[in-house]
């Protein structure tokens, strides 16, 4: 079974470029700003003597076909009085923890104090249905490009960029209608000071079947992402069949042939719509798109005419094999990052 390279393979970036010209919105967002008493009525309180609406999130409706969301942040907070002069910037500071956890059905979150946050949620009151899992957001775990929240979850944002620069992309989960943006504290957000201003994107799907791609990348907005990883990363491939022979698949980059489809005699796998980052290292030059990077990588990796880190292939036994090209063995285990695609069977 000799592995195939891919040819003709569209980074998820490229295509996100290709969306609709994105809904866009400034809003200011106090320190004040709880992200526990999102979604819920006046009066509501909430730990240490919070209460909507005085220290309510900032709301943004999402437009209809919102699939993908971006941020650009500036300005300072503080948990306390006195910013300024003693504040912090968007990205936050002291990683804290939500003291009280699960909060109005709000999953729990851990992140630098002070950073800006978000949560999605749909039409309903939060508090009517149970908090998902919490999130983890330490130094491991903030160079994100790519981001996936579920409804209820609050998630770390920050200035919208990574310390390289890259841009944080967030998926918007299924059925979402809202988005509050809000700060993070242990406790007590009545006494914080300061304030961020955000400019949000929101990327639209479009209504004819350009942008087809777009909907299947936000179709598993549920995985979770491994922990200790610098990036996300899906604990396990998902292979869903969505018509006789028509797959879309998420391929884990720490997988050694880690997700395959059934190819009958007669017949071969056509790969498209690729797109997602693997990184290969921990280091930042080490990440590419499916197309890898560099030159062909030589003996001893999977496909040696390939480039380092490129998705690639091999049909065997009636089945179709799919991989990020790196040695084999030990080395996978410390990949970070994933590769989405459909596969046609001809």
């Amino acid at each position: 079974m000799k592995p195939t390279i891919l040819l003709g393979t569209l980074a998820w970036a490229a295509l996100w470029a290709q969306a609709p010209e994105p809904f866009r919105v400034r809003v200011s967002v106090p320190g004040t700003s709880n992200p526990y008493l999102a979604g819920m009525p006046k009066g509501t309180k909430a730990d240490v003597g919070d209460r909507a609406p005085q220290q309510s999130p900032v709301l943004i409706k999402l437009p209809a076909g919102a699939a993908g969301v971006t941020f650009a942040a500036v300005g300072a907070v503080d948990h306390q009085p006195g910013c300024p002069p003693h504040c912090d910037p968007p990205e936050g500071s002291t990683q804290t923890q939500h003291r009280r956890g699960p909060e109005h059905g709000i999953g729990d979150i851990g992140a630098p104090i002070n950073a800006l946050v978000g949560v999605f949620l749909n039409d309903d009151r939060p508090d009517k249905t149970r908090p998902p899992r919490g999130l983890k957001f330490d130094d491991s775990h903030q160079q994100f490009t790519i981001f996936s929240p579920g409804l209820k979850q609050v998630f770390f944002i920050g200035r919208g960029t990574t310390k390289s620069g890259e841009v944080r992309r967030f998926a918007i989960p299924n059925g979402a209608t809202r988005l509050f943006l809000g700060t993070m504290d242990g406790f007590e957000w009545n006494n914080n000071t300061g304030a961020f201003s955000v400019i949000v994107a929101v990327e639209c799907t479009s209504v004819d079947s350009n942008m087809s791609s777009v909907d299947s990348r936000v179709s598993f907005a549920n995985w979770p992402c491994l922990p200790e990883h610098r990036h996300c990363t899906p604990a396990r491939e998902i292979v869903e069949e969505r018509a006789p022979g028509q797959y879309h698949v998420l391929l884990p980059a720490q997988m050694e042939w880690g997700a395959s489809v059934s190819t009958p005699p007669g017949t071969h796998a056509v790969v498209g719509e690729i797109k997602g980052t693997v990184c290969l290292e921990s280091a930042a030059e080490s990440c590419a798109g499916p197309e890898g990077k560099g030159p062909p990588a030589g003996e001893g990796f999977l496909a040696p005419h390939a480039p380092a880190g490129s998705l690639v292939l091999k049909t065997g036994s009636g089945r179709t094999y799919f991989s990020v090209n790196d040695r084999t063995g030990n080395a996978f285990q410390n990949h970070d990052g994933f590769f989405e695609f459909d596969v046609s069977i001809q």
